[in-house]
């Protein structure tokens, strides 16, 4: 995965998981509004950890199923990836 979309999955994951769990502690309103933007955080990390594997970035709508589509995403093998060498 390239150097880019790695930082960007960081972000993207980090910022959107933090901003959910933040939502849960806040009033009503604002706390509508940080877990919807914790949801569009994370489903933009899901949609950069799929272009970094060189997938679409529309299995960034994984990210919808929240830790489950993260799981789904980790699972889904680098056609990018070398194989090792044989020794």
């Amino acid at each position: 995965m390239r150097s880019k979309h790695r930082t960007n999955t960081s972000i993207g994951v980090g910022l959107g998981i933090a901003l959910q769990v933040a939502s849960t502690y806040v009033s009503t309103p604002f706390g509508a509004i940080l877990l919807l933007a914790g949801y569009i955080a994370f489903i933009f990390g899901c949609s950069e950890y799929a272009r970094g594997k060189g997938y679409s970035a529309w299995f960034g709508a994984l990210g919808l199923l929240s830790i489950v589509g993260l799981i789904v995403l980790a699972l889904m093998p680098d056609p990018h990836k070398q194989p090792p060498l044989p020794a």
